[in-house]
């Protein structure tokens, strides 16, 4: 019985061991930079976001939008990680005849925060403290 048990504590040393050691050889996985341009929509109709990243030959296609964002509503956009910054499009009324504001040269080493204001046809982008 003692042996038993000596031989089951043995191979779970050697189990961790060995887990241990593939968690420290992993690669580190490729994440979002920590940074984020953030909005809270307090306008009087839908908005819709678009992010164009800057940075090394390829991250255009990490592009996106949100779309239709109601009144009341925030949310948020993480850099990825190899972007320098970014510009993002500011839709008032889904496109459907709003005003259109560019927020342009956001830095990838900060957070930016901004609120939607305004009725239509007249939207605003106010930046505030994240």
């Amino acid at each position: 019985m003692r042996t038993l048990k000596r031989s089951v504590a043995y191979g779970a040393a050697a189990a961790g061991l060995a887990l241990i050691g593939t968690l420290a050889m992993a690669p580190i996985a490729s994440a979002d930079s920590g940074h984020y341009i953030q909005f809270s929509n307090n306008s009087g109709f839908l908005v819709d976001t678009c992010y164009q990243w800057q940075g090394p030959d390829g991250i255009e296609s990490k592009n996106y939008c949100h779309t239709a964002k109601p009144v009341g509503q925030t949310w948020k956009a993480y850099f990825p990680a190899e972007a320098t910054g970014a510009t993002a499009t500011v839709t008032f009324a889904m496109g459907n005849g709003g005003a259109k504001e560019y927020l342009y040269n956001l830095d990838s080493n900060s957070n930016h925060c901004f609120q939607t204001t305004g009725l239509w046809p007249n939207g605003q982008v106010l930046r505030t403290t994240c």
